[in-house]
């Protein structure tokens, strides 16, 4: 009885050390910080977006797109037990910009964990606007230089989305300008959480990397429907949104303009722009 008892204890013995040492092989393995990088891949209507290449939607208007940039923004990557880790904000605006392969965001310090969803905002929040143009004259001159801002006063372009467009109601092909952005009216500004379909490993010697689809025809073809032939300027020379209730539309519709289509978890960068 005495060495079955003493056979028991040997083996709780055992057993207790291996699971401190997993814990501590667990503890060691999320210690410390690491990178993560989230990698925008832009698509219309379920094809690969290819500028000038002509498509037809379902408001019957068949589109050519020869521009669509973007500012991301305010990324929040949350971990599988809830923790939010938001990216520093004076480091948090970065440009798409389809035409010059300006694709990839790299996200640099952060904790190392698993992390199951990623939170970002579309544009640039009237919270970062209004500290004034010192504060961001670096992302400033980045997003003029990529056609993404109006002046000063009147601020940024979220979206850039330009092109050439012919339907029934029109004579012709037309130009067409999309420039999604926040004014005296309204904050069109939005935040889309979106959850991932396997955990991003963040780890100081693994980088994980974000996949993520932009659908550009969700713009115009999404909840709301909007017919750039309704839009035409006076002279029937091309269609212009920049403003009103379209603009608030447009918001709306660009909630569901993301999705996640993996992510691979290992060493190093996995796209490149």
């Amino acid at each position: 009885m005495k060495l079955k008892l003493q056979h028991i204890v040997a083996v709780m013995a055992m057993a207790i050390s291996l699971v401190s040492c997993n814990n501590d092989d667990d503890t060691a393995a999320v210690s410390g910080t690491g990178d993560a990088e989230l990698f925008f891949d832009n698509s219309v209507n379920g094809d690969d977006l290819i500028l000038g290449t002509p498509y037809t939607n379902s408001n019957s208007e068949t589109l050519k797109i020869n521009r669509f940039n973007y500012i991301v923004s305010n990324f929040v990557l949350i971990a599988e037990d809830g923790t939010e880790v938001a990216y520093p904000k004076e480091n948090s605006y970065f440009v798409i910009n389809e035409g010059s392969g300006l694709s990839t965001v790299h996200l640099e310090g952060i904790p190392a964990g698993n992390y199951t969803k990623v939170r970002f905002g579309l544009g640039v929040d009237n919270q970062r606007y209004l500290q004034g143009e010192t504060a961001q004259q670096s992302f400033w001159d980045l997003a003029d230089a990529n056609d993404l801002t109006w002046t000063w006063s009147t601020g940024y372009k979220f979206i850039n989305f330009e092109g050439t467009f012919s339907s029934s109601q029109t004579d012709g092909e037309k130009t067409f300008q999309v420039h999604q952005g926040s004014n005296t009216a309204t904050d069109n500004y939005r935040e889309i959480t979106l959850t991932l379909p396997n955990t991003a490993r963040v780890r100081a010697n693994e980088t994980p990397s974000i996949h993520l689809i932009a659908d550009a025809n969700v713009i115009l073809d999404g909840t709301t429907k909007i017919k750039l032939s309704d839009a035409m300027n006076p002279a029937n020379t091309g269609a212009s949104i920049m403003g009103g209730q379209s603009l608030i539309d447009i918001a709306a519709n660009t909630l569901s303009m993301f999705t996640v289509d993996h992510v691979h978890n290992g060493a190093g960068d996995h796209h490149e722009e």
